[in-house]
């Protein structure tokens, strides 16, 4: 009894599978879109890899809804749209998303799902209000 008890105890310490090099890769948000994040330092990043097919704004590939005059040629593949995202209990959080389509950022929260960690959950924050996104890992 001592042994089952000793074992079933262990499992409840275990650590979480979730390390920062889990999010490190490719992730396919519902809408089409891949965002590639990636870690400099100890910062994360996500950046656009692939538009979707059907894009709800920016037809011509462009940062066109940017504030920023200057910032509006800039294509949108290859830019980056998370922003500065730390590592804490298996959740990325602490920094920014760039939505495209509207031109404005928000604050974010990014975690793996703990059955699957091929699933992801973007989620971005204004004010009380949040919405919630969900990416596939991009399988080579």
């Amino acid at each position: 009894m001592k042994f089952f008890l000793i074992i079933t105890l262990s499992f409840l310490f275990v650590n979480s599978p979730i390390s920062p090099e889990t999010y490190i890769g490719k992730w396919q948000i519902e809408g089409g879109s891949i965002i590639e994040i990636y870690q400099n330092g100890n910062k994360f990043f996500g950046k656009i890899d692939k538009r979707a097919e059907h894009p709800l704004s920016n037809f011509n590939g462009l940062d066109n809804k940017n504030p920023i005059k200057e910032l509006q040629g800039r294509p949108l593949v290859g830019m980056d749209i998370l922003d500065n995202l730390s590592y804490k209990d298996g959740v990325l959080s602490g920094g920014t998303i760039y939505n495209a389509d509207s031109g404005k950022s928000y604050i974010v929260k990014v975690w793996i799902d703990s059955d699957d960690i091929n699933i992801c959950y973007i989620r971005a924050y204004k004010s009380i209000l949040f919405k919630t996104f969900t990416a596939k890992r991009v399988i080579k």
